[in-house]
Parts: C-alpha cells; structure tokens; sequence
C-alpha cells in the first residue's frame, strides 16, 4: 500500500489525529494534500521515519552513509572521508545495531515515485537496488523483475531520466528512482549494504525484515575482517 491517510498514520505512530496531521503539516513525509483537503500519506516515508525515530543518534550526512554502506560491502572507504570521520564510521559498524544502521543512512538518497511503460526498459540504465536487486544479499526474497527500483546514472536527475525511459511520475507508483548523491565518482555498480539499507526501510514486511537481516550479516563479516 504506497500509500495512507492520517487516521491510518495516526494507528501507525501510536499518536493522536492532532499529533499525526501536525507532522504532515511539518513536512515530517511525502505526501499530497486531495482536493479534499485530506492528505494522502507516502508509506515509505513513514517507514523512513519510524526507523529513524526507533534508531539511536542522528541520522549521518550523505558522503559519511556512503563511505559506511561502502565498507560493509567490502569496498575500503578511507579515501572518501577524513582520517577522523573515517575512524568514526568504523567505530559505528562495530557498535551499532543493524536497526540503528539502516536509521543512521537513510538520508543519504531521495526516492521518487513513478509508473512505467515498459519496467524492463526502464531498468535497463539503472543500477538496481531494493527487491530487484535482492539476489546481491543472503534472503528468501526472489528479485521482483515487474517493477522498477534502481539508482539513476551519475550526472542525471530522476525526472530527466524517467523522462527519457516513458516514466510518469505518482506518488501511488511502484517504480521507485534513487537520486545518486554518492560521493567521488557517484555510485557506479550495485552494492549489497545499499540494496540492504533500502530494503531495510520498505514499507513490505518481509523485504524489511531482510533488509535488516542482511545488514547484520555484512557487520558480522566486515568485524570478522577487521578484527584479527
């Protein structure tokens, strides 16, 4: 369900109507107001924000997520980030939940809804990540090939590129864009800890759960390396 109405985001924070139409008000998600006036509520947004809120400490800055997410994946991120910001980092993968890991980068990448003509096609540039790229991590879940989820070609913006590959874009969509916002280079080749990380937030219980999961499991390998 892409997306929900305020009683049902209310239900979802455990908060009162009051509370809930003031952090829609604030901008706290995505959301679309109806002619109505009532507000149509992105799902992943709130699944953002619940595990932000659940997770410790603040949210990273962009260039600091991507050089954590790098080093997870195996990818030696020293050069990206100062000696000290770098020490740090390491010092997070060692003592940080695999909730409060998905929490801390969240922010690194803005999404965008749409609704495709053709996935295959509109795929076809991108550098997947999520469910269509789930064969990259250790789960049940089998790569979703009927919908669009990737990472958009370093130097080009997600309306350019849904404009070019017959994208139209809704908030209600299934076909999901990420800004690439990766530091150096950009981001050029699928990477495991990213497909974890947004799979970690999904509004899908299952492609959560693996998300989570798969976050764990690459910690657990990265402090085995580190550790000898």
């Amino acid at each position: 369900m892409p997306e929900i109405t305020t009683p049902q985001l209310a239900d979802r924070l455990g908060v009162g109507a009051r509370q809930a139409r003031a952090l829609v008000g604030g901008g706290a998600f995505v959301a679309r107001q109806l002619p109505s006036r009532e507000w149509l509520i992105d799902s992943d947004s709130v699944a953002r924000y619940t595990l932000h809120r659940q997770g410790a400490g603040r949210r990273l800055s962009g260039d600091t997520a991507w050089a954590l997410l790098y080093e997870l994946s195996g990818v030696n991120a020293a050069t990206l980030l100062a000696p000290a910001t770098y020490a740090r980092v390491r010092r997070r993968i060692r003592t940080m939940t695999p909730e409060d890991l998905a929490a801390a980068v969240g922010g690194r990448t803005g999404r965008h809804r749409f609704r495709s003509a053709n996935a295959s096609k509109a795929q076809a540039d991108l550098i997947p990540t999520a469910r269509v790229a789930s064969g990259l991590i250790a789960s049940d879940l089998l790569p979703d090939t009927r919908r669009v989820a990737g990472y958009v070609p370093v130097g080009t913006t997600a309306e350019e590129y849904a404009r070019t590959h017959f994208m139209v874009a809704d908030p209600a969509g299934p076909d999901v864009l990420y800004d690439n916002t990766a530091p150096g280079d950009g981001y050029t080749a699928p990477l495991a800890a990213v497909v974890a990380a947004d799979l970690a937030v999904s509004t899908d219980s299952r492609e959560r759960s693996a998300g989570i999961h798969a976050l764990k499991e690459l910690a657990d390998s990265w402090l085995r390396e580190h550790t000898r």
